[in-house]
């Protein structure tokens, strides 16, 4: 009785190095899409602190579940990176200089002021995933990858729930700073 093999032979193509090179630049984008998740999870840990006040529970719900996620992705993006050989840089201690946390601690900001620094910065995470001029259906090869699908889902999401709120804080005090 002959057992099949398990292992299966990567196809050798001739253009074995457009692979690597795609796969390098998608590890590049995923690099820097880690960088924007991490500010972004940074901003809504800020975002969490300053609205620990009572009248603002839902907020605070809102902005601890999207830290959560934010965190969901950036294991997401790591263990891709890794997935991808560029396991070189993944870590934590390579991020600590581009986290600003401390940086966002300093004073207290209106909830108004939280809602669209959110905004501008999902906007910037949306801007290296899916770059001017990408449509659904004309992508490169990086946008087709499962954890850049994740961060455009996952940030599309954020970013309604985050206008939703903004929306809802204008219509009732347009002039308050709360």
């Amino acid at each position: 009785m002959q057992v099949a093999s398990l292992v299966i032979d990567v196809p050798k193509s001739p253009d074995s190095t457009a692979n690597r090179r795609e796969s390098w630049k998608t590890v590049e984008v995923l690099r820097e899409l880690l960088a924007h998740s991490i500010h972004l999870r940074d901003l809504y840990r800020n975002a969490r602190w300053q609205t620990a006040a009572v009248q603002f529970r839902r907020l605070r719900q809102l902005f601890d579940a999207h830290c959560k996620q934010q965190i969901h992705l950036i294991d997401v993006l790591i263990d891709r990176i890794r997935a991808l050989n560029g396991a070189g840089s993944p870590f934590a201690r390579d991020f600590l200089d581009r986290a600003r946390f401390s940086e966002l601690l300093r004073g207290r900001a209106s909830t108004r002021h939280l809602l669209v620094e959110l905004l501008d910065a999902h906007e910037s995470v949306l801007s290296v995933a899916l770059p001017a001029g990408t449509h659904y259906g004309q992508v490169s090869s990086w946008t087709r990858d499962f954890a850049v699908g994740q961060v455009v889902l996952t940030n599309d999401q954020q970013i309604i729930a985050v206008s939703e709120q903004l929306m809802c804080r204008e219509r009732l005090s347009p002039t308050d700073e709360d």
